[in-house]
């Protein structure tokens, strides 16, 4: 047997250490970091790294990193080491980047060698949920890439979405005059259904629906406190071999309950398109073109991989567009609640635009440059993603004169450049008149969309169906509600602080609002039988 990396090594000697009777979890990780530091020690002497916080012994820089809202410690490492930082978790090399020209230097640029992604035991082998946006740069993630291309950036496709986001807003409006004190739960429906129509062909009529539920709690279990690469299995992969009754081993405790739900959220519904296909009632969506694919050519049966594959792509459709869409438009509101003026305004603009016989439609878009600027100051104020997607460095790399080591994690640091002072002065203070009356170089530079949604070829394939379905959203809260302050009892209003949640996702946390209609007339056009567009 001939062994040639650490990696190799450490696999080899856990697989031994472990038949050891009585070796505990963390027995192993000691044994693991002294092995991994005498491996790498001399290695990196030589090479030209960025500058970055002075690494621990053994450990590196994982103590000085919070177990939450690490996008501030990266961007406090980026004002204090520059804009490109090196840091190591354990083995692992991090190079984070703070800066949007550089990211896109990077990740745009020189795609072939920063596409691929960091291998995550917990959600990877524990889980097991193996998807587009986990899949290592290969020819899995070609296919799935091209069919999420084909789904959601095709123009034709586009389209044809546009009844189904017509539909939802209209449901999203008229929960909200008959319920507005559950408007968040209404706005969790709304992308979950547009998400759920797009994948499968199916509406949930309240976010009480068992998918919606049985989703969450899957996505709680995989997901939350910090995503991939937060749970020690990730630095130390041998360790899912050790038994989940061992003291110590809760992530995989957790990671086997996750698993299940996890395989109910990919299968039930696919499940369900395939009998409706058989029966032939099954809708048009994103599912019964690849099943239909999949069996094309007199293939009668897919293998128990294609199904696989194909429940995976539409799980990860739901999980992503589901979450950033329900972040953005709830930050809509908030700010809309923390700022009467802004929300004034456009509210003259879509009343001037539309009039008050008809709602806006995706069409209104070109024709309402001021929410339109609201909407890009929303996205750089909350900054849904904000450390995006890792990327990993395929092979060693040069730039500005800094060696990039091969295997290396990439973070694009979106939170820093939401907050590059150089593009946004004053850049906690949420100013939709940036966006305006600037020339189109600076606009094309500060435009929030250049990063929000991340970088080269890992960008976000379901980009242009999230832009437009948000603002379809915002047009038509502005267009019907008033969005102020909640009162107290004796009619005081209840300003809410902002906060958000840390993760993957960054998300307003639970606030109080009041929404309520403008006029008995827009009343009537919601509550109409049919959608007034």
């Amino acid at each position: 047997m001939t062994l040639r990396n650490p990696k190799d090594v450490l696999d080899y000697l856990s697989r031994s250490f472990l038949a050891v009777a009585g070796i505990t979890p963390l027995v192993y990780i000691l044994a693991c970091i002294l092995l991994t530091f005498l491996f790498v020690r001399t290695k990196r002497r030589h090479l030209r790294l960025p500058p970055g916080p002075r690494p621990l012994p053994f450990v590196g820089n994982i103590r000085q990193l919070p177990a939450t809202y690490q996008e501030v410690t990266y961007t406090e490492w980026g004002k204090q080491y520059g804009d490109i930082v090196y840091a190591r978790f354990f083995n692992t090399p991090v190079v984070v980047l703070n800066r949007v020209h550089i990211a896109r230097a990077l990740l745009d640029k020189r795609g072939a060698k920063y596409s691929g992604r960091p291998r995550f035991t917990y959600v990877g082998d524990i889980v097991k949920w193996k998807h587009l946006v986990m899949l290592p740069y290969d020819a899995q993630w070609r296919r799935q890439r091209r069919w999420f291309q084909t789904a959601l950036l095709a123009r034709n496709t586009l389209n044809s979405y546009e009844a189904l986001q017509s539909k939802e807003v209209h449901t999203l409006l008229q929960d909200l005059v008959r319920e507005p004190k559950e408007a968040l739960s209404h706005v969790k429906r709304y992308a979950a259904a547009l998400m759920l129509g797009v994948g499968y062909g199916y509406s949930p009529s309240s976010v009480d629906d068992e998918y919606i539920r049985n989703s969450e709690e899957a996505i709680h279990l995989t997901l939350d406190g910090g995503g991939p690469g937060a749970f020690v299995v990730d630095f130390f992969p041998a360790l899912k071999y050790l038994p989940a009754c061992l003291p110590g081993m809760e992530f995989k405790r957790r990671g086997l309950r996750a698993r299940k739900l996890v395989r109910d959220m990919e299968h039930i519904p696919l499940e369900r398109v395939q009998r409706e296909m058989a029966a032939g009632t099954a809708r048009a969506c994103f599912g019964t073109v690849l099943l239909e694919e999949a069996m094309s050519g007199g293939k009668g049966v897919l293998s128990e991989d294609e199904e696989q594959e194909i429940a995976s792509a539409l799980g990860i459709l739901y999980l992503a567009g589901t979450d950033t869409t329900t972040s953005l438009v709830s930050a809509f509101i908030l700010l809309m609640v923390l700022h009467p003026d802004v929300l004034h305004k456009a509210q003259a603009e879509v009343d001037n635009v539309i009039g008050n016989a008809g709602l806006p439609a995706l069409s209104d878009q070109a024709a309402l440059p001021y929410l339109d600027a609201v909407l890009k100051e929303v996205y750089r104020w909350t900054a849904p993603a904000p450390v995006g997607g890792p990327h990993q460095l395929t092979e060693e790399d040069e730039f500005a004169g800094f060696d990039m080591p091969k295997g290396s994690t990439v973070l694009a640091n979106i939170w820093a450049m939401s907050r590059d002072e150089e593009h946004y002065p004053d850049p906690e203070t949420f100013a939709p008149e940036r966006f305006l009356g600037v020339t189109e170089e600076v606009a094309q530079t500060r435009d929030p969309h250049m990063f929000v949604f991340g970088f080269g070829r890992r960008i976000c394939p379901g980009r242009v169906l999230a832009d437009s379905s948000i603002f379809l959203a915002a047009a038509n809260l502005v267009a019907v509600f008033d969005i102020r302050p909640a009162r107290t009892l004796d009619g005081k209003e209840i300003i809410p602080v902002p906060a958000f949640t840390s993760g993957t996702v960054r998300s307003p946390k639970p606030y109080l609002c009041d929404i309520s209609p403008r006029s008995r007339k827009k009343v009537d056009l919601v509550l109409g039988t049919t959608a007034p567009w």
